[in-house]
């Protein structure tokens, strides 16, 4: 039996040696960021940081992503699209750190399905695509309270960074049960959105929200969004014309009844914002 345990032991203390020498590995060179759940998001921050010459940055979730991939070149839109888990709060961030690196644009589009709007930090996803990415030192001041307030309620979100925890897909079994006070406007988004608008007044560059496309079983659920709550928060400039303009389209069209089968087919549609 104690040989047993001995065995057990070593194995144990092998197996964790193993499994740090792996992490520390996959951080040199931030090896990790090209590996792990979000990588599209590491990918954004890092070509958010960069000198371009196009007059507009695009931001988006995972559809804006589909229609302008931030791996390809959109002609004369630079996009940063990356997914809608990064919430408000991330696309800000990166909206920022463009500004930041001496980028000088006339027009920041934000590419968001009506319902991406809704994401509090309170998801699932929130641990993998916010916390591990954004939530550091570099970013802290730009966190606002409503923000810290929200990841204090995620588990284990101060050992995020450990480099077991930051280069590996594991994230605590979270989301929240609390009952949300809107129906649309999260209060991230309402602080960030307000954060973008005056980003862009300081900046001399316009903030054009854009819904991506949206399945005509949806429309119901569109239409019962409390749309006041635009002016209750005194954003009716940033949503002028967002959902007049929203393109609904067959629900064959969508894979999953949000992301689009054959995206290209209507980027042609959205060819305004290359001009």
């Amino acid at each position: 039996m104690k040989y047993f345990v001995f065995k057990t032991f070593i194995f144990v203390l092998v197996a964790i040696g193993i499994f740090q020498i792996k992490s520390y590995a996959l951080l040199k060179d931030n090896k990790y960021t090209k590996k792990v759940l979000g990588m599209e998001v590491y990918f954004a921050i890092d070509k958010s940081k960069k000198k371009n010459n196009a007059k507009k940055v695009l931001l988006g979730d995972s559809v804006g992503k589909q229609m302008f991939d931030s791996m390809e070149d959109n002609d004369t839109v630079n996009s940063l699209t990356s997914n809608q888990a990064i919430s408000m709060a991330g696309q800000y961030l990166l909206l920022n750190n463009y500004i930041k690196a001496g980028n000088r644009i006339d027009t920041a589009y934000v590419f968001f399905t009506p319902f991406s709007f809704a994401n509090n930090l309170d998801q699932i996803y929130t641990y993998n695509y916010f916390v591990k990415p954004f939530y550091t030192s570099e970013y802290m001041a730009q966190m606002s309270p409503i923000v810290k307030n929200q990841i204090e309620k995620i588990p284990f979100a101060t050992i995020a960074h450990h480099p077991a925890i930051l280069t590996s897909n594991w994230s605590p079994e979270y989301e929240s049960d609390e009952t949300p006070e809107f129906s649309f406007l999260s209060p991230v988004s309402v602080e960030y959105l307000h954060k973008m608008s005056t980003l862009g007044k300081k900046n001399g560059f316009q903030l054009v929200l854009i819904s991506a496309p949206v399945s005509k079983k949806k429309r119901q659920d569109v239409a019962s969004l409390h749309r006041d709550e635009i002016a209750l928060y005194n954003l009716e400039e940033e949503f002028k014309g967002y959902f007049e303009n929203i393109m609904y389209l067959d629900e064959s069209y969508f894979s999953d009844g949000t992301h689009l089968i054959h995206p290209e087919k209507f980027k042609h549609r959205y060819k305004n914002l290359t001009q």
